[in-house]
C-alpha cells in the first residue's frame, strides 16, 4: 500500500497514536513514491502571489517535502489574455503582480506546468466574495468546557442570488489559529441544502467558530478574519482535505491521496501531479481585543 502522503495547502497533518495493552507490533513498510504535488492558490490581492511545486515525503518521515526547482511555471488569465510567468526562487516559484493583482473576480484561470518535458495544466474561476460586516469580542466567565477570555464573534452575511462557497480563517497575532480550525461554508451555512440560506447571515457555528473555548483570546490579541470565495470544485477538494485531516477513531478509513485537477496533456504518460490550483478572491477583518 502506497504510504505517501502529500500535505496540501500548508495544512500540517497530525499521526494519529494507538495504544494496546496486549503487545507492540513495529511493521517494516515499504518506502512509497515521491509523489510530485502542487501548492498553487492565486488571489485577487496586489503584491507577489506564490506556488509550491514538491515532492511528498513518507507518511512516516520526518523530513521536510524535497522542493521541485526545475519546472517551467505560468499562469493565464484566459478571460483577459494574459499569462503570467513565475520565477523559482527561494524554494517557490514567485510572481510580482504589483499593485495590479492577477486575480479578477469573474475570470477564468489556467495554470500551466513544463516538467521533464511533459506538459501539465488546470483551470479554476474565481467567484465573488462576500464583506465581512464586523468582528465582536467581550469577556466570558469560564462555563462548562469553555475557558475563561476574550470571545470573538464573526457577523457576515451572504451575497444574493446564487450558491457562494467560503473558505474561512482565523488568524492570532499574525500567525494562523489552529485552535480553530479552518471552516468551510456553503452560502454561510453548511453543505448539502444549497440555496435554502442564499443572502442570510452566516449561521451560528461560523459566527462563532473564530473562538476557541478550549483557548480563547486575551486582551491585547489581534484577530484576523479572512474569508476566501472558492469555485465549487476548489470547495469540494477542500471538503476532501478536511475529511482527511479529521479521518481517525474507530469509524476512520484509510488515507487516500485527494484528487487532484492538473492534467497531464501527453495522455500515454503515467506522470502525474498532485495538489491543486485554485483561485480566490479575499476579503478580511481584524479586532483587538481589548
Amino acid at each position: 500500500m502506497r504510504n505517501s502522503i502529500i500535505k496540501y495547502i500548508s495544512i500540517v497533518l497530525l499521526g494519529a497514536s494507538f495504544t494496546a495493552c496486549e503487545r507492540v507490533i513495529d511493521l517494516d513498510l515499504p518506502n512509497g513514491e515521491d509523489l510530485p504535488y502542487v501548492d498553487a492558490w492565486i488571489t485577487n490581492q496586489p503584491g507577489v502571489q506564490t506556488i509550491k511545486f514538491l515532492k511528498a515525503t513518507d507518511y512516516l518521515s520526518s523530513n521536510a517535502a524535497e522542493v521541485i526547482s526545475d519546472a517551467q511555471i505560468t499562469v493565464t488569465d484566459i478571460t483577459a489574455g494574459k499569462s503570467y510567468p513565475f520565477t523559482y526562487q527561494n524554494g517557490a516559484y514567485h510572481y510580482d503582480a504589483g499593485s495590479n493583482p492577477i486575480g479578477v473576480v469573474g475570470h477564468s484561470y489556467k495554470l500551466s506546468i513544463n516538467w521533464k518535458g511533459e506538459q501539465f495544466e488546470a483551470t479554476d474561476d474565481l467567484k465573488r466574495n462576500t464583506t465581512i460586516d464586523s468582528l465582536t469580542s467581550a469577556f466570558k466567565e469560564a462555563d462548562g468546557e469553555d475557558e475563561e477570555g476574550y470571545y470573538v464573534k464573526l457577523y457576515v452575511r451572504d451575497l444574493i442570488g446564487a450558491v457562494d462557497y467560503y473558505w474561512i480563517r482565523t488568524y492570532r497575532n499574525g500567525a494562523l489559529n489552529y485552535h480553530v480550525g479552518e471552516m468551510l461554508s456553503v452560502d454561510g451555512s453548511f453543505g448539502g441544502d444549497e440555496g435554502i440560506t442564499d443572502g442570510f447571515a452566516f449561521i451560528p457555528p461560523f459566527r462563532d467558530g473564530v473562538t476557541s473555548g478550549e483557548k480563547p483570546y486575551e486582551k491585547g490579541d489581534n484577530v484576523k478574519v479572512l474569508i476566501r470565495s472558492m469555485s465549487e470544485p476548489s470547495y469540494e477538494f477542500m471538503e476532501q482535505v478536511q475529511a482527511q485531516l479529521t479521518n481517525d477513531g474507530l469509524f476512520g478509513k484509510v488515507l487516500h491521496n485527494v484528487p487532484a485537477n492538473l492534467k497531464n496533456l501527453q495522455s500515454t504518460s503515467k506522470t502525474k501531479i498532485y495538489g491543486w490550483f485554485g483561485t480566490v478572491a479575499e476579503t478580511s477583518a481584524t479586532r483587538k481585543v481589548e
